[in-house]
């Protein structure tokens, strides 16, 4: 699949973040519901990316996506970006039932799920005048979907965070960022966007607020659809556990988050879609650096649906938070044939082995 998209033009904010909205940011939205762990203290993420749902659905990939959940029973399913393929939507209607394919796997199994936008998800913007702060208004019409409370005034839609509670509800776990990374730059030699110095204020400005008001730094996960160029330079310089069949494709910018989740030492990994047939994780300065893999049929590779080529180029990322361990967590790929690599027997990922 070649990778264009229209990005609608976004107003610049300002980069210094107003205290009210980050105090207002870091207050727990009334009106989602609380993600907390189980009795066994444990809470489990599947991170999936890359559907490039269209509005005739993908039976293929949406069965992947529920095969994964019944698999995994995750407590909560992250969506990594270009989850439509908006070129493939001429109307509005269009556009609701793509991302109501999207959405079905989790609908139906009654999981919550929350979701952040690649670079192909808006390229219907220019036909039928959908942003991409509009798509967000349909994914929250949907039961399970826990993005609301997303900050407003930031560069892109669908900047926001969820705090990962434990059992009783009284010490968050994790705290989940979810960025937009963008669509296409402008300059054609830059090819993708980034993100941007106040979306990474607010990112910074916040964890500072949720330290004040726990006392400590909450430890975090992030989630964007477009790698930063930190992935590359890990690459070049480090061991990786996964498999890696392209080259990393960020913006040709960096636009310096990478250094501030770094100074703030509270992100213990960063993960990532775009890249479809990548699936490792690494470690770079102390950070876990990681792919989600692919879901839908529709992007590459373009292996038959029923073509056992799919077995292990198909899947998601499980990510599993343990109160027990707290700064840690566990990481592996599960695949479409039920197979998991080997960070799921394995702990080098928090070993020298791949620093």
């Amino acid at each position: 699949m070649r990778r264009r998209s229209f990005l609608a033009g976004l107003p610049l904010a300002a980069v210094a973040v107003s205290a009210g909205a980050v105090e207002r940011a870091a207050s727990d939205p009334p009106e989602v519901p609380a993600l907390r762990a189980g009795r066994n203290g444990r809470f489990k993420i599947l991170a999936i990316s890359d559907f490039h749902y269209v509005p005739e659905p993908d039976r293929y990939g949406i069965a992947l996506a529920e095969k994964l959940i019944a698999t995994e029973k995750p407590d909560l399913v992250i969506v990594d970006g270009d989850n439509i393929s908006g070129g493939g939507s001429k109307t509005a209607e269009d556009v609701r039932q793509s991302i109501a394919n999207v959405a079905a796997a989790m609908e139906k199994n009654k999981v919550p799920w929350a979701g952040v936008l690649g670079n192909h998800d808006q390229e219907y913007a220019e036909q039928i005048g959908i942003g991409r702060a509009q798509m967000f208004d349909i994914y929250e019409s949907h039961p399970h979907n826990v993005n609301r409370g997303w900050v407003r005034g930031l560069h892109g839609a669908g900047n926001g965070y969820l705090l990962v509670w434990d059992e009783a509800r009284t010490q968050p776990l994790c705290c989940l960022w979810l960025l937009d990374s963008g669509g296409s730059a402008a300059d054609r030699d830059v090819r993708y966007d980034w993100i941007h110095s106040d979306q990474i204020a607010w990112y910074v400005q916040t964890s500072k607020l949720l330290e004040t008001r726990f006392g400590r730094k909450i430890p975090g996960l992030m989630f964007f659809h477009i790698p930063v160029p930190e992935f590359h330079e890990m690459i070049l310089t480090h061991k990786v556990l996964g498999e890696r069949h392209e080259p990393e494709s960020p913006s040709s910018v960096n636009g310096g988050l990478f250094a501030a989740v770094l100074e703030r030492g509270d992100v213990m990994g960063i993960f990532c879609g775009h890249d479809h047939v990548n699936n490792y994780v690494g470690k770079y300065r102390g950070i876990a650096l990681g792919y989600v893999g692919v879901v839908g049929y529709r992007g590459y590779p373009h292996i038959p649906p029923k073509d056992a080529g799919n077995g292990r180029a198909r899947g998601g990322r499980v990510l599993l938070l343990d109160r027990t361990q707290p700064g840690k967590f566990k990481t592996w790929m599960r695949f479409l044939d039920g197979s998991v690599n080997w960070e799921f027997w394995s702990d080098a990922y928090e070993t020298a082995e791949i620093k």
